[in-house]
């Protein structure tokens, strides 16, 4: 029998809407699928881990590191044993934002300026 309340399912829901957007951002930024695709997997896997060895090896990037990781924010969305606090909600928004709303807006005004072919 499953042990998970409405809310941990509405929080892994939002996980893999937002884990979503960032394959459709780089689409719409990249406008290429191999372009998107390379650099989704640097996103996912590239990032995070000079990330995490940066903090782990930095004090001062260890504090930084949940409101510039994206994956390490939302991993939190994922931990089913707690609530989200206030500053992890923050914490998701900020990356959220850096992340995935400003370079689809940037890609999005590509869009409306590119010629129709």
């Amino acid at each position: 029998m499953w042990d998970v309340t409405l809310t941990q399912c509405l929080y892994y829901i939002l996980g893999m809407v937002l884990s979503l957007l960032i394959g459709f951002m780089l689409g719409v930024l990249i406008r290429s699928s191999t372009g998107a695709i390379v650099a989704y997997f640097i996103l996912t896997f590239v990032l995070p881990t000079i990330f995490g060895l940066l903090a782990d090896s930095q004090q001062w990037f260890y504090d930084l590191r949940p409101w510039i990781d994206i994956q390490f924010a939302q991993s939190s969305l994922f931990v089913f044993d707690q609530a989200l606090s206030g500053e992890q909600w923050t914490q998701i928004a900020v990356t959220g934002i850096t992340w995935l709303l400003t370079p689809l807006a940037i890609g999005l005004a590509f869009v409306m300026r590119a010629e129709v072919k």
